[in-house]
């Protein structure tokens, strides 16, 4: 019986890892306008038209929110790996574990649009976010914490931000889970918190710092 062999490297592919990435935010991104019906009776007046589209209204505000905050999260990994140059194990499982999150947004958000008023479908939804969200701050500190894989392109600034940024998520998905016990749209629109606050923070220019140096 021939043996068989396998080429075992410490480092990973780090294009493949990215274009996995991309093609998983894509379709998930995709599928998220799927759950918003175009009414289909026949004879539909303009009045009963206006009335379906208005039935409609949580899972537009369900889509618009998810939509934001998963695209946030994309442009942020897309900063993460513009960063390094190399990856390892660790990188792509932890990564794996994230996009888990990433490619099960469509569905928690359409649980919000069909149980409109649902305390488990918010506190799903919120979850939901706040792994992804989670899952990308663990990949971002062990992706940024090795110096060796760092950039050295020109056009771009190594920058220190405060450490309590990489958990803005989660902290918004717990607070979003407390607050749905009160009112779920104040809930959901908790969540474009993250991203202004996050663009507010980097409008500040933080101290940069040199590549290959510890921060």
């Amino acid at each position: 019986m021939k043996a068989r062999y396998w080429f075992l490297k410490d480092s990973f592919a780090h294009e493949r890892l990215v274009a996995l990435t991309d093609g998983v935010y894509a379709i998930g991104l995709t599928l998220l306008v799927l759950d918003l019906k175009v009414p289909d009776v026949p004879g539909m007046t303009n009045r009963e038209l206006r009335a379906d589209v208005f039935l409609q209204f949580p899972n537009f505000i369900a889509y618009a929110i998810a939509f934001l905050v998963i695209a946030f999260y994309w442009m942020n990994h897309h900063r993460i790996f513009r960063s390094v140059t190399m990856c390892d194990e660790r990188a792509v499982r932890l990564n794996l574990v994230h996009l888990l999150f990433v490619s099960l947004a469509p569905y928690t958000t359409s649980l919000i649009g069909h149980y409109e008023g649902d305390r488990v479908a918010a506190f799903v939804f919120s979850v939901n976010l706040g792994l992804a969200s989670l899952s990308l701050a663990i990949l971002a500190l062990h992706v940024l914490a090795r110096e060796d894989w760092r950039t050295d392109e020109s056009g771009g600034t190594w920058m220190m931000i405060p450490w309590w940024t990489s958990y803005a998520g989660p902290l918004v998905a717990m607070i979003s889970i407390v607050v749905s016990l009160w009112n779920i749209t104040i809930a959901l629109l908790l969540w474009p918190i993250v991203m202004v606050g996050h663009g507010f923070i980097l409008k500040r220019n933080p101290s940069k710092i040199p590549p290959n140096k510890n921060s």
